[in-house]
């Protein structure tokens, strides 16, 4: 007899819980849309696939609890997020094993220096659930170490880092909120060579202490035509 395959399992298994194929179809949709947007990203800002494992990763258990919620929404099925993560785990397919593979820590841990957040540029996002959503801006990894360096000095913030995927979440003094900056390496600019950051973010040297005025690398100077 042939094995079932993953859509037949999905539905026997919704099924237990009184919910129809179709059902489980449209809510599974909507974590399989976000999944296809997100290995887009990785794509295009890291040049590799985002696996199944450390796509889970990026999220969390809390994150990937939060994504259910909006799938069993859209689905029509209230907000029962848990009962949708019970029917997805127990079809998801064991996580892709690699030689290179570090473990996929599910779980940020406390940043222990700002030097950590190593990539040269992220997209930071301030998160507050009692505010509208931040579009979100382009920080250098400049801006955002000297960021994270005076919120821990100052013991005015908190920082993590998950590791298995660069993203970095902090506090920053008396805000409601939390800033997101998860790496976006192709975003990145021409650096400052005396502090590193971007020649638009010297605007901001009075909150964040970077230098006063932008200088140019010698490397960059060297491709200016003169006239």
């Amino acid at each position: 007899m042939d094995q079932p395959n993953s859509e037949q399992l999905l539905h026997s298994e919704a099924a237990k819980y009184g919910i129809t194929a179709d059902v489980i179809d449209r809510a599974v949709s909507v974590i399989a849309a976000v999944q296809r947007r997100d290995r887009a990203d990785f794509r295009k800002n890291f040049g590799g696939e985002l696996t199944p494992d450390r796509w889970l990763a990026a999220y969390g258990v809390s994150g990937f609890r939060e994504l259910c919620t909006l799938a069993a929404q859209q689905a029509g099925l209230g907000d029962d997020g848990d009962l949708i993560m019970r029917i997805v785990s127990a079809i998801a397919p064991l996580p892709e094993q690699h030689a290179d593979d570090r473990p996929v820590q599910f779980w940020a841990r406390p940043l222990t220096a700002p030097e950590e957040a190593a990539f040269p540029a992220y997209r930071v996002i301030y998160e507050d659930s009692q505010a509208d959503a931040s579009p979100g801006f382009d920080w250098s990894g400049a801006l955002l170490r000297r960021a994270l360096r005076e919120a821990i000095e100052r013991a005015q913030g908190a920082a993590c880092l998950e590791e298995a995927t660069g993203v970095v979440v902090f506090t920053d003094g008396n805000l409601r909120g939390a800033y997101v900056a998860r790496p976006a390496p192709a975003h990145a600019q021409a650096a400052c060579a005396r502090c590193g950051q971007w020649e638009r973010e010297h605007t901001l040297h009075e909150r964040f202490g970077s230098c006063p005025q932008f200088v140019a690398s010698p490397a960059r100077l060297e491709v200016v035509p003169v006239p």
